[in-house]
């Protein structure tokens, strides 16, 4: 990711607001409880011991009758690699007991916020306390049942009791949402069923904070903190449950929602009920920070939120980073500094920032906070249209209605007249093509070589192999703006992923920053003009016919000598066929299709020197021994000198010498003697 710029002024306004709302007081005076019962027994601390190992604990145990487990909703994104299907699964296991007084807990929780012992709400704070204190159940595994028939095991967990496992998934339709279960013995609770929301790559998705932006919460108090979270009922922030319902419609139901807290992971089925209750459905992504620990919850609220959230957006990115974000904050925390934070690490990918500038009691602290200057220097570098800080929600339907209407019209506008771009070290393409052979993706190659492009080869990075067969894969049905392509090689650049070797050539040439693209045949090597030359406005499509019929006569004709009968047949299995089609291949088509190619560069379009067309760099590097053998004859002396003068460019001449270049032992496709036919035949 890009360097980061992160204002500090948020740490600055968290210490003081902790400082005069006095939170360090507030927290040392509520009863902090030791994750592991000193009265354990040997096996419990065998156990304990064994968690530090994590995922390689050799001996995890299973959750019993007297447990809790909680299976946490996720989304599933496409492997980037491969294309396959998979997400992250969260699970946290504990017993149902507490080895600490919980009447201790509830004790000081109710006298901080002054609840009487005799209020009937005073059963609540019991409820809602509990899950800080039930005893940690580290290096535990669960099972679970993935839509009834994909079974999958999570953890161990480690100290904590919390597992976070990357499982592979079957193939669905985006905006699909898929249960997991459980699989727990009689007795067992907590959250057994999650849902997983399949999020395709492309599209929209929203990432929102919890505290203060749609729940109150009142994060700037510490007894208001305390309030809300054990005794009262939770409310939604006015307003913005309709603004919520409004950005659902606009950006359509198979968008995926994230719901960033800095909140700790103990309030999760509080705050899943709350959201699934008022807001469309998502992933909640929390804090593991304050395990049996009452003053932790106040300390994960007010300290190191901007880090956390940078933090967690980085992996929401890594999962959909071909995704248009819109960001969703408040004023009390970090969240301006975060997003404005994560939008200049990865640029295009956050299209809009809305921050509720809170005015209410929970903005009790720090003036600063919502000072403008505040958020100037937050969103330093932001463009102004993608930022809004507003006071009531009904402000933001408009912001948001423009920015999706604007981006869409932006989009539509480039789709139908494409400017031409020069090609940029910071806008790397990418070549997808099969490792071992040089095969076509060598045309492809060729071209960003002389054009001096920054370019990554699938064929020269460890299993590449994947990101190719997930692109033919016949579960792979594109995306809403590229079908699948049908083999290799491909190219993508950007969002753009292109298949068809002379349709990829054609797309490099202008954007290279040339007036030319190389076209190699059999390393085929043709330039063909921009179109814009107001001289020549037709001589891209005479150049193409040249390239296609090179490509057609010295590439995939040689290609089809090793499979005459059928693609998908091994060459072993057709042997016999092969050596007759590569007899007829040398002995007719290859003279007939290098007699044209003579013929052209005899010819007046040539132009001055060895090119094929308007004296410009047109022509190949043939790489197999009948094509010497050709060369030998002197029929062909021009074309010889075309393949002369390719080798001769400088950048062509390093990259044929380079490590870049796949290996040639086999040739450019695969090397059989029995086929190597010479002019007069074999027998």
């Amino acid at each position: 990711m890009a360097a980061r710029y992160k204002y500090t002024g948020a740490t600055e306004m968290q210490d003081r607001t902790r400082k005069e709302r006095l939170f360090d007081e507030t927290e040392h005076e509520l009863p902090n409880f030791s994750p592991f019962s000193a009265s354990s027994g040997t096996i419990d601390k065998a156990y304990d011991l064994l968690s530090y190992l994590g995922k390689n604990n050799p001996f995890p145990r299973s959750i019993t009758g007297e447990d809790t487990v909680w299976l946490l909703d996720n989304t599933a994104y496409r492997n980037e690699g491969t294309g396959r299907w998979e997400a992250e699964f969260v699970s946290a296991a504990f017993s149902q007991h507490s080895s600490c007084a919980v009447v201790d807990a509830v004790s000081a929780i109710a006298e901080k916020i002054e609840l009487d012992e005799k209020d009937p709400n005073y059963p609540t704070v019991e409820e809602r306390i509990r899950p800080f204190l039930q005893d940690i159940k580290p290096g535990t595994q669960v099972k679970a049942l993935h839509r009834g028939n994909t079974p999958l095991k999570l953890g161990p967990g480690g100290r904590n009791g919390i597992s976070s496992d990357i499982k592979g998934l079957p193939a669905r339709e985006g905006g699909e949402l898929a249960p997991t279960f459980a699989k727990v013995p009689k007795g067992a609770d907590g959250v057994l069923e999650m849902k997983t929301f399949y999020a395709e790559p492309e599209g929209w998705g929203v990432i929102s904070d919890i505290d203060d932006t749609i729940k109150v919460t009142q994060t700037s108090d510490p007894i208001g903190i305390l309030r809300t979270t054990f005794l009262e009922k939770p409310e939604p922030i006015s307003g913005m449950p309709e603004l919520y319902r409004s950005i659902q419609s606009l950006i359509q139901e198979k968008s995926p929602w994230f719901y960033l807290s800095a909140s700790p992971y103990n309030l999760y089925p509080f705050l899943r009920d709350f959201c699934q209750q008022n807001y469309p459905f998502g992933t909640i992504i929390l804090r593991d920070a304050s395990w049996m620990s009452l003053p932790g919850l106040l300390t994960t609220l007010t300290l190191g939120t901007e880090d956390y959230k940078v933090s967690r957006m980085e992996k929401i990115h890594s999962w959909l980073p071909r995704r248009k974000m819109i960001c969703i904050g408040d004023s009390t925390q970090s969240d301006p500094e975060a997003y404005g934070e994560i939008y200049r690490a990865y640029p295009g990918w956050v299209k809009a920032i809305l921050i509720r500038k809170v005015e209410d009691i929970a903005a009790i602290g720090i003036d600063a906070k919502n000072e403008p200057e505040r958020f100037e220097k937050a969103f330093e570098g932001v463009p102004r249209e993608i930022w809004h800080v507003f006071s009531e929600p009904t402000e933001c339907h408009k912001f948001i209605q423009d920015a999706v209407s604007s981006y869409i019209q932006r989009h539509h506008s480039a789709m139908s007249a494409p400017k031409r771009q020069k090609s940029s070290k910071d806008v790397p393409y990418e070549l997808i093509y099969w490792p071992g052979i040089p095969g076509r993706g060598e045309h492809i190659r060729l071209a960003l070589e002389e054009a001096g492009a920054t370019y990554t080869d699938t064929a020269r990075i460890e299993k590449g192999v994947d990101q190719v067969t997930a692109q033919i894969d016949e579960q792979n049905i594109g995306d809403d703006f590229n079908p699948p392509p049908f083999a290799p090689p491909i190219l993508r650049h950007g969002d753009l992923l292109i298949s068809q070797t002379s349709n990829i050539l054609l797309y490099l040439g202008p954007r290279l920053g040339l007036s030319y693209v190389c076209e190699q045949i059999l390393i085929p090597f043709a330039v063909v003009p921009s179109g814009d030359d107001e001289e020549h406005p037709d001589a891209l499509y005479k150049v193409n016919a040249l390239a296609l019929t090179a490509l057609d006569g010295l590439s995939n004709e040689v290609h089809d000598c090793h499979h005459p009968i059928g693609s998908g047949l091994y060459y072993e299995d057709q042997k016999d066929e092969a050596k007759r089609k590569s007899k007829d291949f040398v002995e007719n088509r290859l003279p007939k299709f290098l007699g044209y190619f003579e013929r052209v560069l005899q010819g007046k379009a040539s132009g001055e020197g060895p090119w094929l067309y308007g004296g410009q760099l047109t022509y190949a590097d043939l790489g197999m021994k009948a094509v010497a053998a050709a060369e030998k004859s002197g029929k062909y002396a021009h074309v010889f000198k075309l393949y002369s003068a390719v080798k001769e460019r400088p950048r062509i001449n390093d990259y044929l010498a380079s490590k870049r270049r796949q290996d040639y032992s086999m040739g450019i496709y695969r090397y059989y003697e029995e086929l190597d036919f010479g002019p007069g035949g074999r027998d």
